[in-house]
């Protein structure tokens, strides 16, 4: 079976916002003497210089779905692990408006929800080392995998993503797919890009930070880091950050403590997610790119030509006079400069995203 994309000017991906709790000892500063609100760590790793797209970012681990990430095989060894069945994924509450990715229908018996995450568990893995899987429920099941076990299963995965069945197979394991909660989809916008990707985020929180290596191939290196750290980090131009995740870090800035943010992604999973494709409008001090909600955003937006709209005045002007704003904004500065705005009722539960969070004493607006 081979997976069909969706599209051809663009390929399906999966990412995965990976949390875990630091309450305790130095993963619980941003700095010396300086305590941080958030009881929270956010995995972040940095692309290689080298990278086809977007060298250098610090991004989410996640990437471009494999035909094995649907592969039919999995249902068997859904089926032979005695953990149940994929309800609790596919019970979503708000179809109308749900992203194409989650609806559209697949030549596969791996429900889409499933094998979107199946890609992002595989590829945190194969980026990041940690594995996120359970053992199956049946008896006698003692396997497990030491760290040079682990270390030769993550080479061979990340040379062929079929070795991930292969390990869940012999192991006895399952991608633990339960524990990723759908939280946005993100499309690469049309202008200005070369390669673009229709992006599943997923949330997991996990209640400590497991050992983490980075690949040394795509990804060169590897942190932990609180939502404001990481973006307190980029506006000093330490390290660059994609707008999706200047979006998402300052959404979850207004959960600082990690068991508000898993009942959160744990409830409002359940109500699915729209596709954004960032619209982009320069003005004559810098540009900005609307999301769906803002005044300016196009009804409806073309998917497959480039948009590059123009407006007179500034970003302030347009920010004035806009009713219903929902935008990153940049000015002259660059990128380094990114600004979030967004004044909406965000559609199936979600969170307003915090207006210019970038001091970790702030308290959540």
């Amino acid at each position: 079976m081979t997976f069909r994309p969706l599209s051809k000017y663009w390929r399906e991906a999966a990412t995965l916002i990976l949390t875990a709790g630091a309450k305790n000892g130095a993963m619980a500063r941003i700095a010396d003497d300086v305590p941080s609100r958030f009881d929270y760590r956010v995995l972040m790793l940095q692309r290689s210089g080298k990278s086809g797209f977007m060298p250098n970012a610090k991004v989410f681990p996640g990437g471009i779905v494999d035909d094995s990430d649907f592969s039919n095989e999995w249902m068997d060894i859904f089926d032979n692990s005695g953990l149940g069945n994929f309800d609790s994924l596919t019970g979503i509450r708000n179809v109308q408006g749900r992203s194409p990715m989650l609806t559209a229908k697949q030549a596969s018996l791996v429900p889409n929800d499933v094998g979107y995450r199946i890609c992002a568990i595989r590829e945190t893995f194969e980026e990041s080392g940690i594995l996120l899987t359970r053992p199956w429920n049946v008896p006698d099941n003692n396997t497990t995998l030491s760290q040079s076990s682990l270390d030769e299963w993550r080479t061979r995965v990340d040379s062929d993503g079929q070795e991930f069945l292969r390990l869940c197979q012999e192991h006895r394991c399952v991608p633990d797919v339960w524990s990723l909660h759908e939280w946005s989809n993100w499309l690469t916008p049309t202008a200005n890009f070369r390669r673009r990707y229709d992006t599943i985020f997923y949330m997991c929180c996990l209640d400590r930070i497991p050992q983490t290596t980075h690949d040394k191939r795509e990804m060169v290196k590897a942190q932990w880091l609180s939502p404001s750290e990481i973006l307190q980090k980029f506006r000093r131009e330490e390290h660059w950050i994609p707008p999706p995740q200047v979006y998402e870090l300052s959404r979850m800035s207004r959960l600082p403590h990690l068991n508000e943010l898993h009942r959160f992604s744990q409830e409002r999973g359940l109500e699915g997610c729209e596709r954004w494709l960032p619209v982009r409008i320069t003005v004559s001090d810098g540009g900005m790119t609307v999301l769906p909600g803002d005044d300016l955003y196009p009804d409806p937006p073309d998917l497959e030509k480039e948009q590059d709209l123009q407006t007179s005045g500034t970003l302030l002007k347009s920010r004035q006079s806009t009713k219903n704003s929902n935008r990153l904004e940049f000015s002259g500065k660059g990128v380094y400069s990114t600004t979030v705005c967004s004044n909406i009722n965000h559609k199936f539960g979600h969170l307003s995203p915090v207006q210019d969070v970038w001091s970790d004493d702030k308290e959540s607006q």
